[in-house]
Formats: C-alpha cells, sequence, structure tokens
C-alpha cells in the first residue's frame, strides 16, 4: 500500500511540474485513516460537508476512483472492479451452568463447538474449491489453480476469537465451573458470486441445527453484526463494459500506452473502494506491480526498485491519459 502511495504521489509531482500538462479534469488526493480496521475514515469523508458541498456541488462528482489493488504475478497488470463483501459477526451461545463434576445439559460450550465446526466445514468447501481438495499452507491472495479461480471468487471464513468462562477473581477463570455463555466471532469475506442473503441463511441455519435447550427452554445460538461498516451488506461493483462505463476504457487506453495489459479481476479483502461503490461511484483497485510475488501484509514485504520505478512511469501515462478525457462521463 505504501509503495502505491508513493508511486502515486512522485507521478503527481512529476506531472505538476511540467509546465505542458493542464488537466481538463479535477484530480483529488485522498488520504483517510482506518482502512485496516473498517474503514471510518473514507466512510466519514463521503459523509463530510467536504465532499458533499465541494466534490458534489461545485465539481459535479467522481469520475473515476483509483484505490489500492495487488501486485500481478506475471507480464499483466490486475485491475480490480468489485471485492468480497466483508462480514465480522459473533457467534453467542447460551446454556446452563453448574459444577463441573456434572452431566449439565445444555452447555453454551457444546453448542458453540458445534457451530465452529460447522463454520470450519464450510471453510474447507470453499477452500476446496479455490485450491482443490488437500492440504495446502500460505497466504492465498492468488492462486494459479489452473488459472481457473482466484481467491476473490471464493467467499472465506474465519474463526478469530473464542471467549467463554467464569470469573474466579484475580483475573482467573474457574476449571471446574461450566460457562453459562460462550462467544465466537467470523471474519467472512463474501465473493461476489455468492448473495449475502445465501450467507445470511447459512447462518441462521446453523444456529438453528446447533442449538439446543432444555425444558426450562435454556440454552440457544444467536449471531449479530459487529464492527463499522457492516451496513453495507449489499455489493457493489464497477462495470468493466466500456459502453456502460466509458472511464474504464480510458483506464485500460492509458495503461496499454505503456504497452501493458491488464486483467480483471475480483479483489480478495476489503478496500475503501467499496464504501465508493456503495454510492454508485465507478472505483477501481489497480497497483502497477506485476512479476512480481504478491506479498501483501506479509512479514517479508517488499518490492523491487525497478518494478517500483515502471509503476511509475505507468502512473504518470495513465494520469495524464485519463485527466485530459473530456466531456461527461
Amino acid at each position: 500500500m505504501k509503495c502505491v502511495v508513493a508511486q502515486y504521489m512522485l507521478a503527481l509531482k512529476r506531472l505538476a511540474g511540467d509546465g505542458s500538462f493542464k488537466p481538463l479534469r479535477t484530480i483529488i488526493f485522498t488520504a483517510v485513516p482506518d482502512e485496516e480496521i473498517g474503514g471510518a475514515g473514507m466512510a466519514d469523508f463521503l459523509a463530510s460537508d467536504y465532499y458533499k458541498d465541494v466534490v458534489i456541488g461545485r465539481m459535479g462528482g467522481i469520475a473515476l476512483a483509483l484505490d489500492e489493488g495487488l501486485a500481478s504475478e506475471d507480464e499483466n497488470y490486475s485491475v480490480f472492479y468489485g471485492e468480497r463483501l466483508p462480514w465480522w459477526i459473533e457467534v453467542t451461545a447460551k446454556g446452563n451452568t453448574g459444577h463441573g463434576s456434572r452431566f449439565i445439559e445444555p452447555t453454551a460450550m457444546e453448542q458453540i463447538i458445534k457451530i465452529s465446526q460447522r463454520a470450519l466445514d464450510f471453510r474447507k468447501e470453499q477452500k476446496n474449491l479455490l485450491h482443490g481438495p488437500g492440504s495446502h499452507a500460505g497466504c492465498s491472495h492468488a492462486v494459479a489453480a489452473a488459472k481457473k479461480k482466484t481467491l476473490g471468487d471464493v467467499t472465506s471464513l474465519n474463526i478469530t476469537t473464542m471467549q467463554a468462562g467464569v470469573d474466579a477473581g484475580n483475573g482467573s477463570l474457574a476449571k471446574n465451573v461450566i460457562p453459562p455463555v460462550a462467544k465466537a466471532t467470523f471474519d467472512i469475506r463474501i465473493s461476489p458470486h455468492m448473495k449475502p442473503e445465501e450467507m445470511k441463511e447459512k447462518l441462521d441455519g446453523w444456529c438453528q441445527d446447533c442449538s439446543l435447550q432444555n425444558e426450562e427452554n435454556i440454552g440457544g445460538i444467536t449471531w449479530e453484526f459487529i464492527g463499522h461498516g457492516n451496513d453495507y451488506k449489499v455489493h457493489s461493483t464497477t462495470s468493466t463494459d466500456t459502453k456502460v462505463n466509458p472511464m474504464y476504457k480510458h483506464f485500460v487506453d492509458g495503461v496499454k500506452l505503456s504497452g501493458i495489459s491488464v486483467v480483471p479481476a475480483v479483489f480478495p479483502a476489503a478496500t475503501d473502494s467499496r464504501f465508493l461503490r456503495a454510492l454508485g461511484i465507478r472505483a477501481l483497485g489497480f497497483s502497477p506491480m506485476r512479476n512480481s510475488e504478491i506479498l501483501l501484509h506479509e512479514y517479508n514485504e517488499s518490492l523491487k526498485v525497478s518494478v517500483f520505478e515502471e509503476g511509475l512511469e505507468v502512473y504518470v501515462k495513465l494520469i495524464k491519459h485519463i485527466t485530459m478525457q473530456s466531456g461527461v462521463d
């Protein structure tokens, strides 16, 4: 991400220093916080008076937004027209409590384990769609599985936290008491190829199937959304049909000025583009980094100097080309 920002800013600096560059379109550079923890910065910017009064009122809106993408492992660039919908949810299981020496029914722990197993079964199904059956280690930002699917084409689910226990004082948990409540959080990224309603139905079904109750109606499982930005429950994508979206054609043509082709794809994680697309703004994820291993958020995230410099030159030509296109697009 830092490399992309540096490439973009250096490209703008170079263009600004070129006395012959007189863009027909206004260029707006935004730097907002919190993208990695839910995107509150972009959401707040789009709700601000500046966006409403200046960007919309005075400038007439945004023709095209460029956000981060991913490196490409071949000679082409990847351009992302959509991304997986992030759902962060908390699952809560309630049960009976009592001494650990007895067979208490039902228990919250039994239920949270059951629904977690259902979630892991779904995770395995999606992983097999991506990799094929078998065990695979490492990060799956992109997979060369016969070039048929990438991570953005499937829905991922990971159990990120589990909480249970009865406070025994002094910061410790009782080892001999069955907890009445157990919780787990799931990080779900829904592919545009899957309807959000389908994921909701799965979660509702898992809760119903895994819930246990005794004669006193004690027990059961529920789930709810947590975190910022989860009001975006629908997929929003940017059209790559040049007849519908002329700006996409300008983008592709701008990259081709460097003799490089682009391949449209679905971004596997979440970026600020989702807030823009939710408002109907055409946004593309693009990082001009090719023939490079995808190391996003890896411990050794890095980029060759030659790749950075090539991307900088691509950005200069691309920005100049896009901003010199007149007309209402």
